[in-house]
């Protein structure tokens, strides 16, 4: 009976610990949403870009974006991520500030937030203002830019897209394109595990305690 208990309380407090670190997701895009012209939309074990998100807790989420090296060959080589747009649901529009945090792009210095620019009128927010402004200030093959987001307290991420820009043999052309499923952090792995081990645990017991 002490055994069971002492066992219970570990995998308690393993629970708990989980649940109070940071919680993260990668999301590879994408599914084709919407473009101006015919657009590739055949991504699926190749994606052109790629979104670390993690929710820090406390109301801070930081963010890795990822531009991989295969956009020219897909978009043409003039192709660039001109902005990325977000729901939060709640939606903190006046509350959340978002503070650029590093790039291998010289001209990326900052992350302006705007809301409600997103499609089909959707309250969303718009990291993406200072990636397209001109040649150097945008992100292309092979650059990666990070920041945070404070003021989400309670907020869970939604919806996102990002929206490609200079497409097409003139490079007159845009496209936005969707995620596919985030892949499981380690933690929800761990906390699977844990569930699926007190559940074999509990069974077992059941087994040894009933009568012959």
């Amino acid at each position: 009976m002490r055994a069971s208990k002492i066992f219970y309380s570990l995998v308690v407090a393993g629970l708990l610990a989980f649940g109070n670190v940071a919680h993260a997701a990668v999301y590879d895009f994408g599914n084709l949403l919407t473009a101006d012209y015919a657009a590739p939309n055949s991504f699926a074990s190749n994606p052109f870009a790629q979104l670390q998100t993690t929710d820090n807790g406390g109301g801070v989420w930081t963010f890795m974006l990822n531009i991989n090296n295969n956009l020219f060959s897909s978009f043409g080589n003039s192709a660039f991520l001109g902005s990325m747009s977000f729901d939060f649901t709640p939606d903190p529009i006046s509350q959340h500030v978002s503070t650029f945090i590093a790039s291998n792009v010289g001209g990326v210095t900052s992350v302006k937030s705007t809301s409600g620019t997103g499609l089909s009128g959707l309250t969303d927010i718009d990291f993406g203002t200072q990636f397209g402004k001109n040649s150097n200030n945008r992100l292309s093959q092979n650059d990666w830019v990070s920041w945070s987001v404070s003021g989400l307290s309670g907020s869970n991420l939604t919806n996102m897209y990002v929206h490609l820009q200079g497409l097409g043999d003139n490079g007159n052309y845009s496209a936005k394109y969707t995620p596919t499923s985030p892949v499981p952090e380690p933690e929800t792995y761990a906390m699977l595990l844990a569930g699926l081990g007190l559940i074999g645990f509990s069974a077992r017991r059941r087994k040894d305690n009933v009568p012959e």
